[in-house]
């Protein structure tokens, strides 16, 4: 029997999104049906663990519920135990109504370089069953007329404290300004508002995007152009051609199905993607897979396959 630790104090208490807290609870839910036995933390101590859950991950902010999600990871290193860690819904996209429809669940981080995705062994029904559930048909590859370029958060985790916006865009748009001359599309953070005022663009053919959902950028990109971040892969689900500049492509969910070749913008790479549909699906659970203790049962069985938890201090 696991004994898993759910800290539902990485969440802060007050917080417009109760429903992460109650995700938490209900992965909780999930593994007392599972058979193993639950410890719900709603304060600030760190307890003995086989597995803890949080909910995101570090960032670069400070705040007591993200060291507290620190302490966790930590602790769960020098231990030698696993940290699960519940992300962003590279689904999200297909029903922007409700985006955490379904989460992304990893062991120890949040790229494929550092984190493990339960993708071991495939278990195909996976990507049958949430295309059923979005009701989506898998797209053939389609292209319009604009080059889109999909923004992170400014100094965010994915990108690193170094690199800021500006400073990507300063080299990435000259880069693609080598290969094209297509209209430039650039879709801003939907959470950083600050970093879409002061940003400066010298390239004479661009405009910000007016689209509110991301599937109408889409619908006229012949490529999109991402550091590492969930647009690469919604991108290549809805059928357009997609890029990744991080100098890590791995870091990406999208690559190697995406290229790290701005030089091929012009013949952009579009492999078959029956193999990414699969290995992102093995990740991803809804709700009701939670609650009811199906996904910790998927999870626990892949276990065994997970290697060993780094022993280094996250930071």
């Amino acid at each position: 029997m696991n004994t898993v630790a759910v800290y539902v104090s990485g969440v802060p208490a007050k917080t417009k999104h109760t429903e992460k807290r109650e995700l938490l609870h209900r992965f909780g839910r999930g593994v007392k049906r599972a058979g193993d036995k639950l410890k719900i933390v709603d304060g600030f101590q760190v307890l003995d663990a086989d597995i803890a859950v949080i909910q995101g991950w570090i960032g670069m902010k400070i705040g007591a519920h993200l060291k507290l999600r620190e302490t966790v990871i930590n602790y769960q290193r020098q231990r030698g135990k696993h940290t699960l860690v519940i992300d962003r819904n590279l689904f999200g996209f297909l029903n922007p109504n409700n985006r955490d429809q379904y989460l992304c669940y990893s062991l120890d981080g949040i790229f494929p370089t550092t984190g493990f995705y339960f993708n071991t062994r495939i278990d195909k029904q996976r990507w049958e069953s949430i295309k059923r559930n979005y009701g989506f048909t898998e797209r053939p590859w389609k292209q319009g007329d604009n080059i889109l370029i999909t923004l992170q958060r400014n100094h965010g985790w994915s990108m690193g404290q170094q690199l800021s916006v500006q400073d990507w865009l300063n080299k990435i748009v000259p880069e693609i300004r080598q290969y094209t001359d297509r209209p430039i599309v650039i879709r801003p953070h939907p959470g950083d508002e600050k970093t879409i005022r002061t940003l400066r663009i010298t390239d004479r053919n661009w405009r910000f995007s007016s689209e509110a959902d991301i599937r109408g950028d889409f619908e006229n990109a012949w490529a999109t152009v991402t550091y590492n971040s969930s647009p690469g892969a919604a991108s290549l689900i809805w059928g357009v051609p997609a890029f990744v500049t991080d100098p890590e492509p791995e870091r990406s969910q999208s690559y190697p199905w995406a290229s790290a070749d701005l030089s091929t913008i012009a013949q952009p790479y579009m492999p078959d993607r029956r193999q990414f549909y699969n290995i992102i699906s093995q990740s991803h659970f809804n709700n009701n897979e939670i609650e009811s203790g199906e996904a910790w049962a998927f999870m626990r069985e892949r276990l065994a396959d997970a290697p060993k938890t780094p022993i280094t201090p996250i930071r």
